[in-house]
C-alpha cells in the first residue's frame, strides 16, 4: 500500500501558457492547428516531413510551458467565467460539512475523471489487456504461454518473478493512493487554478503510479528473455528493426513503439530516412493521448505532451511491446474512490480527499517486450 503524504495546494503566480488551439508555430504568424475541410481539428502542416516538425514543436513548447494541452472540458470557453464559476464551486463545496455533500460529490468528480483520464492516456492501461474480477475472488490470469517467465507487482513497490508452469497467475492486488489538501486561506483569498491544481495532483499519483509499475515491470524483464539494445547511433532504421525481431522471434506481433522526447528528435533529425516509414497523426484529440502514428507496423506512443511532473520515461529510453493478449493483464475494483478529510485536527487548516483504487499489475510473457537505450 503507498503511503501517500498530503499534498497541499497552492496557486503559482505566473503566466498562463498558451492553449495549443490558439498557440502560435515557433517564429510564425500561424497557428499550430486548425479545421480542415470536414470540421476536424488538425495540426497545419504542408508536408509529411513539416507535419514531424510541427510534432516536435509542440512538444518542446509544451515542456518549456508555452504551450498546454489541457484536456479540461471548459478549455474553450472563456478563461475568466471558467475561473468565476470555479472560484464559486469551490467555495461553496468547501463550507458544506454535511457528510455526502457537495465536497464528497467534487471528489468523486475528480475521481472520474483520473478513471477516465486513465483508460484514454495511461501507458498501463493501454499496454496491458483488463482483467475481469468479480467480487468476492482473488484476480485470476490465464496464461497461454508455458515455460516462460512472468511477473507480477507483489506490492506498490516491489515486483516478482514468476516461472510459468501452470494455466493460472494469482497477482495480489494493492492500493494506489492519492492524498490531496486545500488550505482554508486559499479558498478565502479566490484562487483560480485551485480545481485544476486538485486534478493534476491527483492524476500525478493515480494515473502516473500505474504507468510507472508497468514501466518497473518491463524494465524488470530486461535480461531475462530479451536482452538490452544498446542504441549507439541514437535509432535507425535497423536498430529499431532489431529490437522489433527480438519480440516477433517469439511469434508475438509487436504492436507498440513507447518512446522518450528525445528519439522523437531523431526521427524528425532523420526525416528523408524515416519519411517513407512513418505515418504520423495531426488530429488535435489523438495527439493529446500521446499517441503520435505508425512506423514498421507499431503504434508509437509517448510523453512528450504530458507535463513535465507527469513523465514516466527517462530520456534515452525506447520499448517494443507486443499484442496486450500476450503482454499483461490488469484488474481494477471499480473507479477511483474519493473520501472526503480535513487536516484541522492536525493543526492545518484545510480540507481534501483521500483517493484510492484497487489494481493489480501482471506483465504475463517476459518475451513480449524489449527494451533500448541510446548509449
Amino acid at each position: 500500500m503507498t503511503n501517500n503524504p498530503a499534498v497541499t495546494l497552492r496557486s503559482q503566480a505566473g503566466t498562463k501558457p498558451a492553449h495549443a488551439l490558439t498557440a502560435h508555430r515557433p517564429d510564425s504568424k500561424e497557428m499550430f492547428f486548425g479545421k480542415n475541410p470536414s470540421g476536424k481539428i488538425e495540426l497545419n502542416a504542408s508536408s509529411r516531413q513539416d507535419l514531424m516538425g510541427q510534432l516536435l514543436a509542440l512538444a518542446n513548447g509544451l515542456q518549456a510551458g508555452e504551450v498546454t494541452l489541457s484536456k479540461n472540458p471548459n478549455e474553450n470557453r472563456d478563461r475568466h467565467a471558467v475561473v468565476a464559476e470555479q472560484k464559486q464551486v469551490l467555495a461553496t463545496a468547501f463550507h458544506d460539512k454535511t457528510p455526502g455533500g457537495k465536497w464528497a460529490t467534487l471528489g468523486a468528480q475528480i475521481g472520474a475523471q483520473i478513471s477516465e483520464t486513465s483508460d484514454r492516456d495511461g501507458f498501463a492501461r493501454r499496454l496491458f489487456i483488463k482483467g475481469d474480477v468479480a467480487e468476492g475472488t482473488h484476480p485470476r490470469i490465464r496464461v497461454r504461454w508455458k515455460n516462460t517467465t512472468a511477473l507480477v507487482a507483489a506490492s506498490a513497490s516491489m515486483n516478482e518473478p514468476i516461472w510459468v508452469r501452470d494455466k493460472y497467475l494469482y497477482p495480489p492486488e494493492f492500493y494506489i493512493t492519492a492524498n490531496v489538501r486545500i488550505e482554508e486561506r486559499e479558498v478565502h483569498q479566490g484562487s483560480g487554478d485551485i480545481m485544476e491544481d486538485a486534478y493534476f495532483n491527483t492524476m500525478e499519483q493515480i494515473t502516473v503510479e500505474e504507468d510507472r509499475h508497468w514501466k518497473s515491470l518491463a524494465d524488470d524483464s530486461v535480461g531475462i528473455v530479451n536482452s538490452l539494445q544498446v542504441l549507439a547511433g541514437g535509432l535507425t532504421p535497423t536498430s529499431l528493426s532489431a529490437m522489433r525481431n527480438e519480440v516477433d522471434r517469439w511469434g508475438i506481433p509487436p504492436m507498440w513503439m513507447v518512446m522518450a522526447t528525445d528519439f522523437w528528435t531523431d526521427i524528425v533529425g532523420n526525416a528523408a530516412v524515416w519519411g517513407n516509414l512513418l505515418d504520423p497523426v495531426s488530429q488535435f484529440e489523438i495527439i493529446q493521448t500521446g499517441y503520435l502514428g505508425t512506423l514498421l507496423g507499431m503504434g508509437i506512443m509517448s510523453d512528450a505532451y504530458r507535463y513535465p511532473q507527469t513523465k514516466v520515461l527517462e530520456q534515452g529510453e525506447i520499448y517494443i511491446v507486443g499484442a496486450a493478449e500476450q503482454h499483461g493483464v490488469y484488474t481494477e475494483r471499480g473507479p477511483v474512490v474519493a473520501h472526503p478529510v480535513d487536516s484541522y485536527p492536525e493543526g492545518a487548516p484545510g480540507r481534501g480527499w483521500y483517493f484510492h483504487e484497487v489494481v493489480s499489475f501482471t506483465l504475463a510473457n517476459a518475451r513480449s517486450v524489449s527494451k533500448g537505450v541510446k548509449a
